[in-house]
């Protein structure tokens, strides 16, 4: 049974990561994911052929057949990432409620990674309903809602106070108002405990990227991408992580 729910899940997956990858491409020029997938820049529409998920990309050799202009990388990647994905929540979540919850918040967080890392933004209307998705869940999973609530309210807050200082100290913007509601989701969805980690995850990789790119001083950094990466990171392995490092110390 096992089997026939993981080739589900596979098949599913490389179908929902090609509209990922479609939506990442053309939501920026505010472009119909429902139409034919067009180059971003001749405008023309790919062969029917090319638009077939992961094999599309390597009949075209990642070239629009019109301009020759590259197609991004990211289209033959999400429709492979996003099926593993899928089927790593399963052999740890199994078909429960949590499953159900995290794979729709891995969904948006491969939108906000992509779009963050290519194009730095990170779209409400991404977060704004998945957070409305988020309280719907804590009513059903194991966190509960007031744990989601303090959650929200300790991501939300560390940021906001990082953003406020930043924007004092420097007169720039730090954090944006993307990231913001990227830790509330995060948050509401994990609990104190692993947005804590997440957080802490996040600003290492940020931290350790910095300081080794020769273009920190030219560049801006997709911080929002950082933090999905914690975040799967926190879903996937988060208690043991958290029950590791206490052990260190003899806590239990």
């Amino acid at each position: 049974m096992w089997k026939i729910w993981i080739l589900t899940l596979a098949f599913a997956g490389i179908k929902i990561g090609w509209l990922c990858a479609r939506f990442i491409l053309q939501y920026p020029k505010r472009q119909n994911i429902l139409h034919s997938l067009k180059c971003n820049n001749c405008n023309i529409p790919l062969r029917s052929i090319h638009q077939i998920p992961i094999m599309g990309y390597i009949l075209s050799k990642g070239k629009c057949q019109n301009c020759k202009n590259t197609i991004p990388l990211y289209v033959l990647i999400i429709p492979i990432i996003t099926p593993l994905l899928l089927i790593l929540l399963f052999i740890k979540f199994h078909f429960s409620v949590l499953f159900f919850q995290f794979s729709l918040l891995m969904i948006a967080g491969i939108l906000i990674f992509f779009l963050d890392l290519y194009h730095r933004i990170i779209p409400d209307i991404i977060t704004y309903p998945m957070i409305v998705i988020a309280i719907i869940f804590s009513f059903f999973n194991e966190l509960g809602f007031w744990n989601a609530l303090i959650g929200f309210a300790f991501g939300a807050g560390i940021f906001i106070s990082i953003a406020l200082i930043f924007r004092v100290i420097t007169k720039r913007d730090g954090l944006g108002g993307g990231d913001i509601k990227l830790i509330a989701l995060i948050g509401l969805s994990l609990g104190f405990k692993l947005t804590f980690l997440t957080i802490f995850l996040s600003s290492v990789i940020g931290v350790l990227l910095y300081a080794f790119s020769k273009f920190r001083h030219t560049i801006l950094i997709p911080f929002g991408s950082f933090i999905v990466i914690a975040m799967f990171v926190s879903i996937m392995t988060g208690n043991e992580l958290i029950k590791f490092y206490l052990g260190i110390w003899g806590i239990k």
